[in-house]
Parts: structure tokens; sequence; C-alpha cells
């Protein structure tokens, strides 16, 4: 096993670019396909690489910047986290760090993906473990043009390890069109489960399987469906895949589970829940994966020493059902000083200086174990052990339901009891007897609550508003930032506002801009 870790460490050497340009790599000195792929050690050794390059898509808060856009997420608009605020506030720069690091994390994963694509099917080894590799290439190459295409529209689609400075940009349509050959590719590679690590570890599949696959080709499908492309049909393309999944889990060919209790969705003592369909590992002892996750201080306000990455948005936050899952969420009270006996208050008290809802997703204790907002949450580790949940079986549930609506004009049973196990487990009251568009809608609201700040997801707060074309209303709102009643008789503003002399400006004000350091250097990369 050991041997593994090392081979690890050396497959990110080999496939290690610069972070400012996925155009500028030399591959010269580099171990090449035809001295490299001669055993089953290299090609696990390329894998490993790839996996590596998955981390640094989330390693820290950076790449998921996009993330903000959202109404569930806003940020400091002082201190260091002007890059937050810019894209909160609809007018990124084209050198934010968010930006740079969301497009140049993206295309060095694809790189890794793409040889071995191009290079691993000559291995001598069997076909199941080339199918394996091959599997999980194709699933993270997927993954990131996904994340590119809906963060910047029309993009560079690079398929093979040729550089090339003046690759043209592909319509989002084709981009979406090569998403899909993969998974369903995906879908045909791979196993339904592991058993050996780092495949598999603390009885959770840590590789892609085919249901993970395919739940995601759910998601995909959903956002074809809607804004940009709004090709409905593939409402009906979701629900089938989402279908087959669930219908899996019922019958116990599947692993997922809903959490009984909503604690411990993100909780550190069930870091390896099988309520996860698609996630990230890291390991601080680097004992298993190479990178750290960099989020034990995101959430914690800087004024209780933590980073204060992101805030809840005031209106969301009023909205959000009360229940296990908001307790869960945000905290409900702040711990002045965040010291032992400190004297619990609302984030409104005048003492607190955010003046907005804290979300507690990342934070731990200071022992490392589940957190508990009456007590200090640990700001010592700047890495934990957090599994990125990319997706979570409660998604896999709620966009079946609203697909099925959406694809056949009204929700049949399976899908009220898909949104029930949900509502439920959150502690809210099944629902009956919707019109379509009630339950499309709650089934909408549903995931924004179950994926509420949490910026390492897959399909975010954001993603679902672009999908359904709700940012420009969103925008207009929060140019208005009118007060809320946050509890009888106050009011709180959102701290980030949105100069009144800013207007929207349709995919210009939805897509982010090329970054500078590769617009610079490729003339295609202009809106």
């Amino acid at each position: 096993m050991k041997a593994k870790y090392i081979l690890l460490a050396l497959g990110a050497t080999l496939l290690s670019t610069s972070c400012s340009d996925f155009l500028q790599e030399d591959p010269k000195g580099q171990l090449t396909p035809t001295t490299f792929f001669a055993t089953q050690e290299e090609l696990d050794m390329a894998t490993y690489a790839l996996y590596s390059k998955v981390c640094q898509t989330q390693t820290n808060t950076n790449p998921t910047i996009p993330s903000w856009q959202g109404d569930d997420l806003t940020a400091n608009p002082g201190s260091n986290k002007q890059a937050y605020a810019e894209v909160d506030a609809f007018h990124p720069a084209n050198d934010n760090k968010g930006v740079e690091a969301a497009w140049s994390t993206s295309y060095v994963a694809i790189k890794a993906a793409n040889y071995i694509i191009e290079n691993g099917g000559k291995t001598p080894t069997t076909d199941e473990e080339i199918n394996i590799a091959m599997g999980q290439a194709k699933f993270w190459r997927a993954i990131n043009y996904f994340w590119l295409v809906r963060r910047f529209g029309p993009i560079p689609l690079i398929l093979d390890t040729e550089v090339n400075y003046e690759r043209t940009l592909a319509p989002v349509e084709e981009v979406y069109n090569q998403i899909v050959q993969d998974l369903t590719e995906c879908k045909n590679l791979l196993p339904t489960s592991y058993s050996t690590a780092p495949r598999y570890l603390n009885g959770a599949n840590i590789y892609i399987t085919k249901q993970a696959a395919q739940a995601t080709l759910g998601a995909v499908y959903m956002a074809m469906a809607g804004w940009p492309m709004k090709q409905t049909q593939y409402y009906a393309s979701a629900a089938t895949e989402l279908k087959e999944v669930i219908d899996g889990v019922n019958a116990g060919t599947y692993e997922y589970i809903l959490e009984p209790e909503y604690k411990h969705v993100y909780a550190p003592s069930h870091n390896y829940t099988n309520e996860t369909v698609v996630g990230i590992c890291f390991s601080r002892s680097n004992a298993s994966w190479r990178e750290d996750s960099q989020m034990t201080s995101s959430n914690l306000f800087e004024s209780l020493g933590g980073w204060g990455d992101g805030f809840g948005e005031i209106k969301f936050w009023k909205e959000f059902p009360e229940g296990p899952r908001k307790d869960a969420t945000f905290n409900p009270k702040i711990l002045l000083g965040n010291t032992e006996g400190g004297e619990l208050v609302d984030w409104w008290d005048e003492r607190v200086p955010e003046q907005q809802p804290m979300y507690s997703i990342f934070s731990i204790a200071e022992d490392g174990g589940d957190y508990d907002y009456t007590k200090p949450g640990n700001t010592a580790l700047m890495t934990n052990d957090h599994r990125h949940r990319l997706v979570r079986y409660s998604e896999v549930l709620l966009w079946y339901a609203e697909s099925q609506a959406r694809a056949d004009g009204t929700p049949n049973a399976q899908a009220y009891e898909c949104l029930n196990q949900v509502r439920e487990r959150a502690g809210e009251e099944p629902v009956s007897g919707l019109s379509a568009d009630a339950f499309i809608n709650l089934a909408v609201q549903e995931h924004g609550w179950e994926v509420a700040g949490y910026w390492v997801a897959l399909v975010t707060r954001r993603d679902d508003m672009m999908r359904l074309e709700m940012l420009e209303d969103f925008f207009n709102s929060r140019k208005q930032n009118a007060p809320i009643e946050v509890a009888p008789g106050i009011t709180r503003q959102e701290n980030v506002v949105i100069d009144a002399g800013q207007t929207w400006n349709g995919e210009s004000s939805i897509y982010l801009p090329y970054p500078s350091s590769d617009s610079g250097m490729n003339p295609n990369l202009t809106r």
C-alpha cells in the first residue's frame, strides 16, 4: 500500500502544470506514452495523479467562488474577500482569483484525464482494470467540463494532450454533448462497487461507480433542459437515469442512504456516509490522498478567529424552514469570542461585527469532532479530512421528483415519495395533492435548502438559479437591498451592495469573464 501513495506523489509531479495557464506547459522531459503505461502499477499511478488534480479543484475556496453568485451566499465586502464580493455583486474582473482558479484547476484536471484516455488503453493488464481507469478519467473530464460550461459558457473543448495556444471556443451544446458521451461511456465501463483501498475506504466507494455516473448524468440532463439550451425534453432523460438509481437503492443493489438525522449529513463522525453519491476525499494525514481540504475555518466569522469566507444571505436564511436541517446548516446562535463560557447571541446582535447569518457546515469542534455551536469551533487546523459531498442521495431524490413532474406534467407517486423523504428528514410535514407547478417549485426550494452554503456541491443554488433563469430577478432584488425584518422590530440589510448604476447584461452578467492569464495568450477567448 505504501508504494501506491508514493506513486500518487510521483504521478502528481508528472502531470503538474502552472496554476496560471493550462496552455503553457512544455511536455519535454516528461515520461512519454511510449515509456509509460507499461504496467498496472503505472496505470494506477496515472489515475492517482488524476485524483490529485481533482482534489485541487476544491482544496481551497478559490475555484468555488462562482457559487457566491447564488442567493444563499454572500461575503464580507472588505477584508481580503473582495474576490467573493465581486462575484456576489455580479461584476468579477478577469483577474479575479476565483475566475482564474475555476478555469485553471478544471483544465489541469482535464489534461490529466486526457492523458489516461489517450494512452491508458495500451497498458498490458486486464480489460476490467483498463475500464476502471478509463471510467475515472472520462467521469472527471465530464465533471470539469460541466463546471466550466456553466461558469464560462462557450469554452475550448480539449480532448487531447496537444499544446495549442489558439483553441477555438466550442458552443455550449457541443460541450454538453461531450459531457453526456463521457458519462454514458462511464455507465458502460464502471463496476457498481469496489473492495480495496484506495478505491474503497471506510465502507464507501471512493472511485466512481456506474450508479454515481448515472446520477451525475441525470443532473447534466436537467441542466440541458434549462437555460441556456432550454431543451426541455431532457427532463424525461434525467428522470429515467435518476429513477434507475433510486430503484437500485430500493432493491438493495446500490449502497446509498439518507442519514436518519440531518445533523450527521456533514459531520466528521459520518465523513464516509453513503449518503454521498459522488465525493472528493481528503486526508489531513496524507495517508490516503495527497491534498487537504483547507476549509476548517471557512464558516467561522473573522471576529471569532475564523476566515469568514461565506456568509448566509439574510432573505435566504429567513425563508429557510425551521428544524434540524436549518440548525445543522446555520449557527442558531453565535458564541461571542468563540471561547468556552462565552455568551450565546443572535447574529444580528450589535456585538457581532459581521451582521449576517453564519453557516456551520465546514466547522468542526476543537478536538476535530462534530461541531456544537454552543462550544468553541476549531481555528487551530487549517485543513481537515472533510470528504466533499459533490452529490448526495437527497439530491438524487429531489432531482427525480422535479424532472419527473416536469417531463410528465404532473408528479407521480414515486416523485411524492422522494420529495417527502427529504422533507421529513428535515423536520417538515409531507405534502400531497399539489399542482404540478407548486410541486416543482417546492422540489427546487428543497434542493436549495439541501445544498445551502455548500459551495463545493456539483449543483449549487447558483446553478439551479441559472438553469431556471432566476438570476436576473435576484440581481434586481439585491440591487434594491430592501431592509429585511429578522426579529420583531429589527431589520438588517446585505453588506455587499450592487451599485445603483450597474445594469443587468444577460449572459455577460451570468457568465464569468475569461481569465486574463489565458485570454492574453489565446485571441479566441473573447465575448
